[in-house]
């Protein structure tokens, strides 16, 4: 059976039939009425058994038509590709001046001691030429309790990127209570443009209060406006302002507020996603979203979003951008406490940690169990996925080597954004 992958696309214009190759990056045209009808057949189809016609062998040849086994092998070339970008996730340290009410971490207020920073740094500068790029994500506990660290680390990466000319990247989850304007410039001096920072609506000093206690929103509103002031000329960063929703959440004003503060400025978007149950004690108390209703609350929240013009995250299209992090081969997770693991949210679990902080030996890698988080196979559904760039079937590792659950798939009902 010959069919169509996933990554071709077709469309009509001006009578003409283009036919393209996310994956080869090739387009080719049909003209002939006769022609284009033999094509759409195929399509209805879903393939055909044999190349028996001119159509079906000159498609073939351009690798538009494709056994399964020719897809596969097109597939695990491109997937070499994930082994050319270093993924770092970095918790400097894992204290939090935040008690937010859905939070899983322990938030053991533990830093990355100048051993460990120096280890760090050591292993970056050895394995940065190994790569065409790096990404580095900032995360905690709260990173910028620990500003001075993540500024000289980022700056490290930043001065290799310009030495070296490899691509470089970096982000940061941050609840935002630090992120003053002069904070943030010296962040994006040394390459940190792009943020998710929670606001929960008018309930916000409720769900994510200070750990004295306190109210947080205004604060943080306070240096996003700031912040937004910075001219957008020399100021090229994204913002992602993360709306958590629970069951029960229709108060829409919330929206209409953000969009009288930062619906002009389109280095800002809002991402709407359920609270969703990752561990702890408290979470257990909220009003949680379940199983189908997620996806049904969730857009008429976007719905809403769209209608006054405020701008959504969307997911990208591009290659490997749902993979998740944890699956790259070389994606990891330095945490302050010493330990290596790969994904965030399963902290501390035995099959979570594939290397340490040693203090002799510095940077020590375990490949047998970091191994498992990068493998994966593709089903037959996924070879005329028109998303199958995207993930290769490598979204949400945890569900499959933690939980031993079946592959995610955002396609699925039963998997929604989280």
């Amino acid at each position: 059976m010959y069919i169509l992958p996933g990554y071709v696309s077709y469309e009509e214009e001006d009578g003409m039939l283009y036919i393209s190759s996310k994956l080869l990056q090739n387009k080719v045209k049909l003209t002939e009425q006769s022609i284009q009808n033999e094509f759409y057949s195929i399509v209805k189809n879903g393939g055909c058994l044999k190349l028996s016609t001119p159509l079906t062998q000159f498609l073939h040849q351009q690798e538009l038509l494709a056994s399964a086994e020719e897809i596969e092998a097109a597939l695990q070339n491109a997937r070499r590709l994930l082994r050319d970008t270093l993924i770092l996730t970095i918790m400097p340290t894992e204290g939090c001046n935040f008690r937010c009410t859905y939070c899983y971490e322990h938030h053991i207020p533990t830093s990355m001691t100048q051993q460990m920073l120096d280890q760090l740094q050591t292993f970056i500068i050895e394995q940065a030429p190994r790569f065409k790029s790096i990404h580095i994500s900032w995360y905690g506990g709260e990173p910028i309790l620990c500003k001075d660290a993540v500024i000289k680390i980022a700056a490290l990466v930043q001065t290799l990127h310009e030495q070296s000319h490899i691509q470089y990247s970096s982000s940061m989850t941050t609840n935002g209570y630090l992120l003053d304007a002069d904070c943030f410039q010296k962040f994006y001096a040394v390459g940190i443009t792009n943020y998710q920072i929670t606001l929960d609506g008018w309930t916000h000093d409720q769900t994510r209060p200070h750990v004295s206690g306190t109210g947080t929103l205004q604060t943080i509103l306070d240096n996003l406006i700031a912040i937004s002031a910075l001219p957008q000329d020399k100021y090229r960063f994204n913002i992602i302002l993360r709306h958590n929703i629970l069951n029960g959440d229709k108060d829409y004003s919330w929206y209409d507020y953000l969009h009288k503060m930062f619906g002009t400025d389109t280095r800002f978007s809002v991402a709407v996603r359920s609270v969703n149950d990752w561990g702890g004690d408290s979470v257990q108390s909220l009003n949680l979203l379940e199983g189908n209703s997620k996806a049904a609350y969730q857009t008429t929240h976007e719905t809403y979003l769209d209608k006054i013009g405020m701008k959504r995250t969307v997911s990208s299209d591009s290659l490997f951008s749902r993979i998740c992090y944890a699956a790259f081969p070389n994606g990891f997770v330095f945490r302050a406490n010493g330990k290596i693991e790969k994904c965030t949210v399963a902290l501390d679990n035995p099959k979570n940690q594939v290397g340490v902080l040693n203090p002799e030996q510095g940077v020590v890698l375990f490949p047998e169990a970091a191994q498992p988080w990068s493998e994966s196979s593709l089903e037959p559904k996924c070879y005329t996925c028109p998303d199958i760039l995207t993930c290769f079937n490598m979204q949400c590792k945890r569900n499959a080597i933690i939980n031993g659950e079946s592959p995610y798939c955002h396609r699925s009902p039963q998997y929604q954004e989280s």
